[in-house]
């Protein structure tokens, strides 16, 4: 059974919307945490009529950070999708007699929100996330008595129908997009171990990243939070060894098999397996470590920085430095899509990749590419999982030949799900003619 989240983090409820008297300051400093932000500040909204507002969202951001049932991540994505979106909604929004307070929020507010959010975005995911943002917070003042109204009669029944549709997120990369992205990637690395790269340390690191992803599949902080000593021996195969990871959502560890072989490139003996990837990432990071704050001397990622005045600092690959490395990769090799236009790299895209590469590997078997990816079926099917240009000409080819069939009275047997080739003769089929 999923764990519940908690909220209060061993803290006494809070029965008014005034400043908590043992930290009035509403600027949150944050521990180290993968987006780089050193604090969360509500200042600017003071002042302006509604602090019993910003003292709530200060109060519950803080016991969110306490709780441990939010990645710091997380809690970043609420103030800046959830807090940044509707104070500007209070302050200079359509409502004639806005809330002061969280207590006086209503039903009838929170639709006008809705309606705000999918008029300034009406197409893709930020009007979802900012509401749902928010939810999270406002969820979160119900459970410290700041909203004394029943939550089911406060928001709004489903505000974004049919959201999986239309919210796909990263597109896959096809199969033509993904040769030429292994082929850049395959010249740089031999750059690397040939100490040729031209380019920042932090691309240098980008390229190795973008390596492992491709081999492993990870989500982007756990890849970039590998731990140096994340690759243990595998129990039962030599040839493969076991990459730990931890997804801080989830709050649980994953085990993973990456694959060690001895294949040879054809220029320069380089083993192109993620296991020699990551180990080369170790070697190049290795001198960095006794450089590098405490917070990142366990982290993998590490190179020098590039801006003027901080050469001498040592920095970690995060979600907020990662992409720009990616884009210089795809700019300097001019990678471009299908379409023609230039190739967006992520490693979003690259996870969607593997699990649509997965899903025909193993002819449509649901449960067990979500199960090798680490999520639900229904996360996998409603998130990851996508149509391309081969299944769908596949599937055309397919309906064409049964929708002649039909057309002509031909008696047609209906073929079952799991992909069954023949329900009355087949391997699985009770081969009694029925």
């Amino acid at each position: 059974m999923p764990r519940s989240k908690i909220y209060r983090s061993g803290q006494v409820a809070v029965q008014t919307a005034q400043a908590p008297a043992e930290n009035p300051d509403p600027v949150i400093v944050l521990p180290p945490n993968p987006k780089s932000q050193r604090m969360l500040d509500l200042r600017p909204w003071l002042g302006q009529g509604f602090d019993a507002w910003v003292w709530a969202f200060a109060t519950v951001l803080r016991s969110l950070i306490g709780s441990g049932n939010f990645s710091l991540s997380t809690v970043i994505s609420l103030n800046a999708n959830g807090v940044k979106h509707f104070m500007p909604f209070l302050i200079d929004g359509p409502l004639h007699f806005p809330p002061k307070s969280p207590s006086d929020l209503t039903a009838f507010d929170l639709k006008r929100y809705v309606s705000r959010m999918k008029l300034r975005y009406p197409t893709g995911s930020t009007a979802k996330n900012n509401y749902s943002a928010l939810k999270t917070l406002l969820t979160g003042m119900s459970e410290y008595g700041l909203i004394r109204t029943d939550l089911d009669q406060l928001f709004p029944a489903n505000p974004f129908p049919k959201a999986e549709i239309v919210l796909s997120g990263e597109r896959p990369l096809t199969h033509s997009e993904m040769q030429r992205l292994a082929i850049a990637l395959k010249a740089d690395l031999i750059a690397i171990h040939q100490g040729m790269f031209d380019g920042p340390d932090s691309e240098a690191m980008g390229v190795l990243m973008l390596i492992v992803a491709m081999r492993t599949g990870l989500n982007a902080t756990p890849l970039m939070e590998l731990s140096r000593d994340c690759l243990k021996p595998h129990p039962f195969m030599p040839n493969m060894m076991l990459l730990h990871s931890v997804k801080r959502r989830g709050k649980g560890a994953q085990a993973q098999s990456v694959r060690q072989t001895a294949l040879h490139d054809i220029r320069t003996t380089i083993r192109m397996d993620g296991v020699a990837v990551l180990r080369k990432a170790l070697e190049i990071s290795e001198d960095l470590v006794r450089k590098a704050p405490d917070e990142l001397k366990d982290r993998i990622w590490l190179h020098r920085c590039g801006q003027r005045g901080r050469a001498h600092m040592v920095a970690c690959l995060a979600t907020s430095t990662a992409p720009a490395a990616f884009r210089n990769f795809v700019k300097r090799h001019g990678l471009l899509a299908d379409d023609g236009t230039s190739l967006r790299v992520t490693i979003a895209g690259l996870r969607k990749t593997m699990e649509n590469r997965l899903w025909k590997l193993t002819d449509g078997d649901l449960p067990t590419v979500a199960s090798i990816m680490g999520h639900s079926p229904r996360v996998a099917d409603n998130h990851y999982l996508s149509l391309d240009e081969d299944t769908k000409a596949e599937g055309a080819k397919f309906i064409g030949t049964v929708f002649t069939d039909a057309l002509r009275g031909s008696n047609l047997t209906p073929t079952p799900s799991g992909s069954c080739q023949d329900s009355l003769r087949g391997a699985k089929a009770p081969n009694d003619g029925k």
